[in-house]
């Protein structure tokens, strides 16, 4: 009887061990973002209220775009909590669909718009890849073509830092 209950308590020692090494570990990924139609109007509400902000212009047919995507999604989460939202936005004249799979397959955390047509012009969101870069609710820059992860990390660094005085 002695020995039942010895390895019994082993056994649940074992289990709420292995509880307490599940809860601790490393965050999961969530699931990925869901790509979202918006019209223009709450797109440039969505500007107007980001305080420091990064649009990641991108479309599913893009090589470039597939390439830098990753990089993003490491950031976006480096960067959560620390200042610095990430929203992409889907240039795919075919739909929000078209770019689902896209962000399904990269687990895209960070929310993914989708304006159209209209939205490439409005916001010259042409050529991609290209960050637009806002702060206090103003467009101050943008940068074309795909980068690497140490270069969008520093360039992501150097808009966060404070201004010189």
């Amino acid at each position: 009887m002695a020995r039942y209950r010895a390895m019994a308590a082993t056994f649940l020692l074992a289990v709420v061990s292995a509880a307490v090494l599940a809860a601790a570990g490393p965050a999961q990924a969530g699931p990925p973002s869901i790509v979202t139609p918006v019209t223009l109007s709450d797109l440039d509400t969505l500007i107007a209220q980001t305080d420091r902000g990064v649009l990641v212009a991108m479309a599913s047919w893009c090589g470039p775009c597939k390439a830098e995507l990753p990089h993003l999604v490491k950031l976006h989460r480096h960067y959560q909590g620390k200042g610095l939202a990430l929203y992409g936005v889907s240039v795919d004249f075919a739909g929000a669909s078209a770019m689902q799979p896209m962000v399904n397959k990269f687990g895209v955390e960070f929310p993914v718009y989708w304006v159209g047509e209209p939205g490439v012009e409005h916001y010259g969101l042409n050529p991609i890849p290209m960050l637009v870069f806002i702060q206090n609710g103003q467009v101050v820059d943008r940068l074309q073509g795909a980068h690497n992860e140490e270069e969008l990390q520093a360039l992501f660094d150097t808009f966060l830092a404070p201004p010189l005085p």
